[in-house]
């Protein structure tokens, strides 16, 4: 009676082995608010120096949203591929017969025990299939951070030119003013026409509206930073850049050979793709085939010890016309339909790096051009500021060289920031070697 005992206990326990809790986790958008404002100022308060580059790009790593999703992404992945490839749980049984025309114990016990044996290896392709997804994931996560960092970049290179704006035409305002002045004399003693007095003002006038937009530029510059920072809205007002860029022309940003494509952390995860559809094809193809099925039995009679008896049922399906047809076919189109995306995804990063490497040339000739243009005018402009001081040049002619300088240096920023930006895209495609030699998964 003792065995009957353990064995019932046995099968009761049996559900409930292994099983997992459920734990809340509701939402609290109040406490979320607070503790997002708390590591904002932590982070802020941390520099109290202007932040470098460098520096927000580690703030960006840790609190930018989408980088954390995609971390919560990988984490689950490879939750999901520690706990994948569990066979089938066995199913117990136990029955109580009563025997009516016995002696003292007319009870008959029967455990039972039924098994199914993966014989088609399924629960190995589900973990090939949960080691690919989680491959997807990592190198979704690669080039969400070089995505991250790329934006990052080009932000701060446009929040350093519109600060370089602002102060160009800060002085250039400053200037125009003294020039007005002067102007507003020589027109009032009648020595220039009242057309130049009119051009001096409008001058004037599309440099207050310049500088309100570069000011404009850079509060908006500075708000997507913090907010590609993720940092909360209230701790952004405080948020100090140190962004400068030289005057020089960009030096040229060598592009990879296309053999190299093949290592974009984005390729890689889409070739992982492809082969977690492969996956999902053979499970369905081995799906078709029958488990093997084991049912021991043991038979306790309460009368006889001795006609205590074992059975052993051995049993499969049998799949005569329904041979799993329709997920065979939904799996090898989906295998089809994910070879042409990863196919297709790697032919446009060719047409996008032969795009920037032509880009870069354009702009990069063009920008050479402006730097030439300002340099030429600002020698001219020094030609015509000393012909002036001993007369021999009229002072609204002066006032035009200067303005076209102004200009020139306004038309080369625009062109600055045109190739940094077509530069950044390019450094995208780069290959680092840590990523070529291995996947750290």
């Amino acid at each position: 009676m003792l065995k009957i005992k353990t064995l019932i206990a046995l099968s009761a326990l049996a559900p409930f082995v292994g099983c997992v809790s459920y734990e809340p986790k509701p939402i609290d958008l109040e406490n979320e608010a607070a503790t997002w404002q708390l590591l904002s100022d932590e982070n802020i308060a941390a520099h109290e120096k202007p932040l470098t580059l460098d520096e927000a790009r580690i703030i960006g790593l840790i609190m930018n949203p989408a980088l954390n999703a995609a971390r919560i992404n990988l984490a689950s992945s490879k939750d999901v591929e520690k706990e994948t490839g569990w066979w089938q749980d066995p199913s117990v049984s136990f029955s109580v017969q009563r025997d009516l025309n016995t002696g003292v114990q007319p009870w008959a016990y029967t455990p039972g025990l039924s098994l199914t044996i993966p014989v088609t290896g399924i629960p190995g392709l589900a973990e090939e299939a949960a080691a690919h997804y989680t491959e997807t994931a990592y190198w979704t996560l690669v080039q969400t951070e070089r995505d991250f960092t790329a934006s990052l970049e080009n932000l701060w290179n446009n929040y350093a030119l519109a600060q370089r704006k602002l102060e160009l035409t800060k002085n250039r305002i400053a200037a125009l003013k003294e020039e007005n002045e002067r102007i507003a004399q020589l027109a009032a003693a009648g020595e220039v026409a009242p057309a130049i007095r009119q051009t001096a003002i409008k001058r004037l006038n599309d440099a207050a509206r310049t500088l309100q937009n570069a000011r404009t530029e850079i509060l908006d510059l500075k708000s997507q930073i913090a907010g590609k920072l993720g940092l909360h809205p209230d701790s952004a007002e405080r948020l100090k850049i140190d962004a400068v860029i030289g005057t020089n022309v960009p030096a040229t940003v060598p592009a990879p050979p296309p053999e190299q494509l093949a290592s974009l952390p984005k390729i890689r995860a889409q070739l992982a793709n492809y082969a977690s559809s492969e996956t999902a094809l053979k499970t369905q193809i081995r799906a078709q085939y029958p488990e093997l099925q084991l049912s021991p039995s043991w038979e306790l009679d309460g009368n006889d010890y001795y006609q205590d008896s074992f059975t052993l049922g051995v049993g499969f399906n049998i799949p005569l016309w329904n041979r799993n047809r329709q997920a065979i076919a939904s799996a090898r189109g989906n295998r089809e339909s994910v070879r042409i995306e990863t196919i297709q995804l790697w032919q446009e990063q060719f047409y996008a790096l032969r795009k920037l490497k032509q880009q870069q040339i354009i702009a990069r000739e063009h920008c050479l051009a402006e730097n030439a243009r300002v340099s030429e005018l600002l020698a001219r402009m020094k030609t015509l500021e000393k012909s002036h001081e001993i007369g021999e040049t009229e002072f609204p002619e002066l006032a035009e060289i200067r303005q076209q300088t102004y200009e020139s240096r306004l038309a080369y920023i625009v062109s600055q920031s045109e190739l940094l930006a077509i530069q950044t895209q390019i450094k995208t495609f780069a290959v680092p070697a840590a990523e070529k030699s291995e996947q750290q998964i």
